[in-house]
């Protein structure tokens, strides 16, 4: 794989946006447009990343600025590279979406953004983005999630040996504090990504405790599996999260959000949905089982899913070219 830096992105990507757009190619008499990276064989054009970053900017309901856009800039480049990983992937695999698949994505964004039915492009048009961008996102996450469920899902098997070991945990833990969280991930692939992705993360904090919605800018913006339901990890006890984040969600109130903690892999924003005693209220007997296999099951999935885009990062030719 060839892996250029991109720290240089958020700096020169808007100062070079008036040249770089439509510039004439002399011999041809051609509008040129740059190309931000290239994706094994196809390219993802600085116009491509404008019109992304005007999608997570007002989707996720920022507070919109040029330092912004230019923060931000690495981030959304780096998520325009994966999503085209995945979309390859999925295309290879035979993975298809079909207009009842789209249909429901569409209806999906309008309950979640309180748009009539129906109304869907208008929104977006009144919005000033771009329909095209914002389908193709849509179709992105469908084939991703279907590659998942149908590749990887097959692969995911709990015994009931584990969730005897599961509810044997709760039993232990009963009466201690179990929390509900919601996450952020940005993640850290190289020592030379470090200082952006860092960045790109206090800038996110800074919008949410500004009141910008914590659930749309994981959608736009996590690198977990879990953005396409808003960040909503669920309710986490102790020893199911890495001990960095644990330890910051003990001194926290619901309702807030903590700064970024950074992990071996990168970087969270969390934040404390709620807070209760494990196993309150609840006999032993009337554990479900069938929810603790599912819970399961989800986090092993989203664990499979994630070394799978590393490792279509490293079987990859990437070229960044700003």
């Amino acid at each position: 794989m060839r892996l250029l830096p991109i720290a240089r992105t958020a700096l020169l990507l808007f100062a070079l946006l008036p040249i770089v757009l439509t510039p004439m190619d002399r011999a041809s008499g051609q509008e040129v447009v740059r190309i931000a990276a290239v994706v094994n064989s196809e390219a993802v054009s600085i116009p491509d990343l404008v019109r992304r970053i005007d999608v997570a900017i007002v989707s996720s309901r920022l507070q919109v600025s040029e330092e912004l856009r230019r923060q931000l800039a690495p981030q959304v480049l780096r998520s325009l590279i994966d999503e085209r990983l995945k979309v390859q992937e999925a295309e290879r695999l035979g993975v298809t979406v079909s207009e009842a698949d789209m249909a429901n994505a569409r209806r999906a964004v309008e309950r979640r953004n309180g748009i009539p039915a129906g109304a869907f492009d208008d929104f977006l048009r009144r919005q000033g983005l771009d329909i095209a961008t914002v389908t193709e996102q849509l179709r992105a996450e469908i084939l991703w999630s279907k590659l998942v469920r149908g590749r990887l899902g097959a692969a995911v098997t709990v015994g009931e040996g584990e969730i005897d070991e599961a509810i044997a945990r709760l039993e232990a833990n009963r009466g201690r504090p179990e929390y509900r969280v919601a996450e952020i991930f940005l993640a850290v692939e190289s020592s030379e990504q470090e200082d952006e992705v860092r960045a790109a993360a206090a800038s996110l904090h800074r919008q949410l405790t500004s009141g910008a919605n914590f659930a749309q800018i994981a959608r736009q913006f996590s690198q977990s599996a879990t953005a396409a339901v808003g960040g909503d990890i669920g309710w986490i006890v102790e020893g199911q999260l890495p001990s960095e984040i644990e330890g910051v969600l003990a001194g926290m109130e619901p309702g807030s959000i903590a700064p970024p903690v950074r992990v071996f892999d990168g970087y969270y924003i969390v934040s404390l949905i709620d807070r209760r005693a494990v196993l309150a209220d609840v006999p032993a007997a009337g554990l479900d089982r069938e929810a603790i296999r599912q819970d399961i099951a989800g986090r092993r999935l989203e664990m499979l899913a994630r070394r799978y885009v590393r490792d279509l990062h490293r079987s990859a030719f990437i070229d960044v070219r700003i």
